[in-house]
């Protein structure tokens, strides 16, 4: 049998996801225009273009990366427990659950812990949620979100496997970031959908901290973050502690600008160290 090529399959998605990306938002932006003025926020050109500066910004650290991230999953690989048999049709299957599963605890502390939140802020400064803001990346991250992963080459996942899992996550994440669909049924009770992440992309107080997932809504489900819309309580986007520039590097730097302002603000080690554990509304006492 012959065995997946899976650094091919990871490099045609890439090449596939760009005209993917734009024509999604044009078929997004003629669905607004269909709507009564006001139904939909829609698109702002500023906003959006620095959201796409930031999707390629993202490409340019996610390769940058890669000269740390992946000798440290490749030595971890060496020590492997178990070996898996990529030919067989569950592979895939188990491949992509085992990443989401990672991917939504990491989605969790990053909104929990403020040194995580530092960099996964920018993805959620937009007052606007259309497909573009799904392209308003972590810059920053690649440089150690891959962290929550490590376990995943210790179980016999190969560093470059785990490439084509992580694409495949990120890709599905796309058409979820709008407003002008829903998905019901069964679909929604497994998947993560336009609805629930409208959610977790919202500041109100109602939808705080909920739906992390990435593909699959279920981890929410069972670990007690998952929250349904409220009635009456329209999600209003953006951070509470607004961004208000639209040039794409001071958005990549924000996060950690904020942070480490406060820590230079705090006396003592005890709460500077605090400061980026703690979650990102947290203040000491002493300030």
């Amino acid at each position: 049998m012959t065995l997946p090529d899976f650094e091919h399959l990871t490099l045609l998605m890439y090449v596939v996801a760009i005209p993917y990306f734009f024509a999604a938002m044009a078929i997004e932006g003629w669905a607004i225009r269909r709507k009564p003025k006001g139904f939909y926020a829609g698109y702002e050109f500023k906003d959006s273009l620095c959201s796409i500066a930031m999707g390629a910004l993202k490409l340019v650290t996610m390769g940058l990366s890669v000269f740390w991230a992946y000798p440290v999953m490749l030595w971890l690989f060496e020590y492997r427990v178990v070996d898996w048999d990529i030919s067989t049709w569950w592979f895939v299957p188990l491949l992509l659950v085992a990443d989401d599963f990672c991917y939504y605890w990491y989605h969790r502390v990053a909104h929990r812990c403020a040194a995580f939140w530092a960099e996964h802020s920018n993805h959620h400064t937009s007052e606007h949620y259309n497909l573009s803001t799904a392209l308003r990346q972590s810059v920053l991250g690649p440089f150690y979100t891959f962290v929550f992963w490590l376990p995943l080459p210790l179980l016999g996942m190969d560093p470059l496997v785990l490439t084509f899992a992580h694409t495949v996550n990120l890709l599905y994440q796309y058409w979820i970031h709008t407003e002008t669909l829903e998905v019901h049924g069964w679909f929604e009770k497994v998947f993560n959908c336009p609805q629930h992440h409208r959610l977790h992309h919202a500041k109100n107080e109602e939808y705080h901290d909920c739906n992390y997932g990435g593909i699959l809504i279920v981890w929410d489900r069972w670990f007690g973050t998952y929250r349904e819309f409220v009635p009456g309580v329209k999600p209003v986007y953006g951070t509470l502690t607004p961004v208000l520039t639209t040039n794409p590097l001071k958005q990549a730097v924000a996060g950690w600008g904020h942070l480490i302002q406060k820590i230079k603000a705090t006396p003592d080690l005890k709460n500077r160290v605090l400061c980026l554990i703690k979650p990102p509304g947290w203040v000491p006492e002493k300030l």
